[in-house]
């Protein structure tokens, strides 16, 4: 389907988790937002590795039960994924940091004038740049809480529920395509602030758990506007 922009405005903030000292990655990013036009972008900086202090790390929650209950969304069979059987796995520095620079993100939005909140990773890749945000929320069914632009994987990865406009694919839970692009509208944010405050496990498990705690309805764009770029996740380098 089309996309089109009716010309009504929608005011949104852009948030992107970065990795203080990937500049590349920072050049990378830049580039994109240029192309797709937007101008005012405000980069998460904190909570980068090194810098984690004691009060930081004692958000990780490592008890045994709250991890595996947690996970037991994100382990039902989805998408192209059969269940997955159960693992403990610890946490190491650079996820904790992710999940700590998406909840600092959060709270910043929760604490600004938008109604609307674009999260981007550093290495999201845009692959429609005719697209406006705008014209995503504008088109989106009334019930959205979360819209998923893209991911580092197809729409295989999801269990659609149903599809929207043409344009819109509704995901069962679990719901997320990795975290390197999505929507968020401020309520939503709102009501998953919580589950993220104390975490166990990667962001977009966790955010698994959140969505499927609050009931959120998901979306995914179809087609997807950004796709994931050609860098190793900084969430998985030890």
């Amino acid at each position: 389907m089309k996309w089109f922009d009716t010309g009504k405005i929608f005011m949104y903030k852009t948030y992107v988790m970065h990795y203080t000292p990937l500049k590349d990655r920072r050049e990378f990013i830049n580039q994109q937002l240029l192309f797709k036009g937007i101008f005012d972008a405000e980069f998460i900086t904190q909570f980068d590795r090194e810098d984690l202090k004691e009060q930081d790390l004692a958000r990780y929650n490592k008890d045994l039960e709250v991890h595996k209950n947690v996970c037991e969304i994100s382990l039902k069979a989805h998408g192209f994924a059969g269940e997955i059987p159960y693992k403990y796995e610890t946490m190491e520095l650079p996820s904790i940091s992710l999940n700590l620079k998406h909840l600092h993100a959060f709270n910043k939005f929760l604490n600004q004038d938008m109604d609307f909140g674009l999260f981007l990773e550093d290495d999201c890749r845009f692959v429609d740049y005719d697209t406006s945000i705008g014209s995503v929320i504008n088109q989106a069914p009334d019930n959205w809480d979360v819209i998923f632009l893209g991911g580092a994987f197809d729409h295989g990865i999801i269990t659609p529920i149903s599809r929207v406009g043409g344009s819109y694919l509704l995901a069962n839970h679990p719901s997320t395509n990795t975290t390197s692009s999505i929507l968020y509208k401020k309520e939503s944010v709102r009501k998953i602030v919580p589950h993220m405050e104390s975490f166990c496990t990667s962001i977009d498990w966790q955010l698994n758990y959140a969505f499927y705690k609050e009931k959120l309805n998901v979306y995914h764009t179809y087609p997807y506007l950004c796709t994931q770029g050609d860098f190793r996740s900084t969430a998985k380098d030890v």
